[in-house]
């Protein structure tokens, strides 16, 4: 666990700045200096590239997370693995591409009045795709070198700094929407370069290919994973961007641009959970290549309840300052509130369940997880076909709930009856428990007009006491471990 947890501390530290620089950018500037329908672009822009770029992988991010352990052979440039990494995604990308230009014309079609910066704008999707497809498959290749935190660096941190930059050159009449955009596009596809010139100065990126060593037992492994990573992958990031896609399929970028800056607020409780996804996704496989079950348990237990402790904290903080944060935001930003508190709470019952994706991505087991996101996917666009039309952006973020925290606890019963992996114990109770108490805190303190104030009294009140109770009652060995080295730090100083 040493190096999950230093990697996951890295990690989040990473992910908060980025949350902190996304602050400024999505809640204070943007809605200032943007209008909906621009923001909506943007929106658009990263859920369709998203889509595309997942499917380009053709899965293999999947091989790479299961059977790199089997290749990994320094000595030996991995066997080629490199090589074979970079064709799949060309392949890839040359499926997706002519799949793009099969339906722009119904993307024109449909969008040439309710949304016609897309339509305008609609080429800038093809590097985007390219550029973001090599990223998914080059940083699932360096986290399994055991680096999971510059992957998380450039994707949540550099991005938005980037962005940020922009912003201020657009606010500044130095460049125009147009050039905004296109720097826009380049500030994402960046990562993708970063991490390929980071790997090729380790000297871990050598395309010299090695095919013998793929024998035909691990050559039809391998195309089984890719098979069922395409749905798996796809399903995911569609569970994560279907709900943008449709917002502007039934009305149009405008709305979609309110709802993605309340969706912002309410992803923040993930942070701590991908970061350590990402890490402890290598341990595991690693873990199940040895059939260590014992240490696959502990990894399982562990992240639920440090991610519980996290995300509960978060996500109090989240509802008991809404009036704070609709302060801050345009007032034509308002009736986002329920958007908040449901994504909030369904990333709580996410990152409530751990390392769960991780335990059953990397297990033998796999096509499970393929056949329920699949038919996941199916019952979420029947959800969204629903409530969108009935409750708009509300009704979006109640089908994220349904799904979403739905697909999640199914993963925990999954893992519960058939590996006897179960992540609950007595202390996530206590947790809840001490949860209630700070949001009952959080509630009793009267509304002070001054809403600076208001937020740093409201949400110091129910930081100290969600922490002291967590401590007082051991909520996380890991929590007390490093309160007691701060304690003892302040002590001898």
């Amino acid at each position: 666990m040493g190096v999950i947890k230093r990697q996951t501390i890295r990690g989040s530290v990473y992910s908060y700045l980025g949350v902190l620089v996304g602050f400024f950018t999505t809640a204070l500037i943007m809605p200032r200096l943007m209008s909906q329908e621009q923001i909506g672009l943007t929106a658009i822009f990263v859920a369709v590239s998203g889509l595309y770029s997942q499917f380009s992988t053709l899965g293999f991010t999947k091989v790479i997370e299961r059977l790199f352990p089997y290749f990994r052979d320094a000595d030996k440039n991995h066997n080629g693995f490199v090589f074979l990494s970079v064709a799949v995604g060309l392949v890839g990308f040359a499926i997706s591409l002519i799949s793009f230009f099969v339906l722009k014309p119904y993307i024109i079609e449909s969008n040439l009045e309710k949304s016609p910066l897309l339509v305008k704008y609609i080429y800038y999707l093809i590097p985007l795709i390219f550029f973001r497809m090599f990223f998914l498959i080059l940083d699932s290749y360096n986290k399994m070198l055991f680096d999971a935190t510059t992957g998380t660096f450039l994707s949540d941190l550099l991005y938005r700094v980037g962005n940020l930059f922009l912003l201020i050159a657009y606010f500044f009449h130095l460049i125009n929407f147009s050039q905004y955009i296109f720097g826009f596009v380049v500030v994402l596809s960046f990562p993708a370069v970063y991490l390929a010139g980071l790997l090729i100065y380790r000297k871990q990126f050598n395309l010299q290919p090695n095919l013998p060593f793929i024998k035909p037992p691990l050559r039809k492994e391998m195309i089984s994973l890719s098979f069922y990573g395409i749905i798996s992958g796809l399903s995911a990031v569609a569970l994560l961007n279907i709900d943008t896609i449709m917002l502007n399929e039934y009305f149009n970028l405008s709305v979609t641009g309110v709802y993605a800056i309340s969706f912002f607020f309410g992803t923040i409780i993930l942070i701590p959970s991908k970061a350590l996804g990402k890490i402890s996704s290598t341990i595991i496989a690693d873990a199940w290549k040895d059939n260590d079950l014992k240490t696959i348990d502990d990894i399982y237990y562990k992240s639920s309840i440090n991610q519980l402790f996290a995300a509960l904290l978060l996500f109090i903080l989240m509802v008991t300052n809404l009036h704070n944060i609709f302060k801050i935001l345009p007032p034509e930003y308002g009736g986002g509130e329920w958007v908040i508190i449901l994504i909030a709470l369904s990333n709580l019952i996410v990152a409530s369940t751990g390392v769960s994706v991780q335990i059953i991505g990397t297990s033998h087991k796999y096509k499970i997880q393929t056949y329920s996101m699949g038919v996941l996917v199916v019952l979420v666009v029947i959800f969204y076909m629903i409530f969108i039309p009935l409750w708009g952006m509300n009704g979006a973020a109640l089908g994220s709930l349904l799904s979403v925290a739905g697909a999640s606890l199914l993963r925990v019963f999954y893992l519960q009856r058939n590996m006897k992996l179960f992540p609950y114990r007595r202390v996530h109770l206590k947790c809840v428990a001490i949860g209630l108490v700070a949001f009952a805190i959080g509630k009793i303190i009267p509304v002070i007009d001054q809403f600076v104030i208001d937020l740093l009294i409201r949400s110091t009140a129910i930081s100290v006491v969600f922490v002291s109770l967590s401590y007082a009652f051991r909520i996380s060995d890991d929590l007390n471990l490093m309160a007691d080295k701060f304690l003892k730090y302040l002590r001898i100083r």
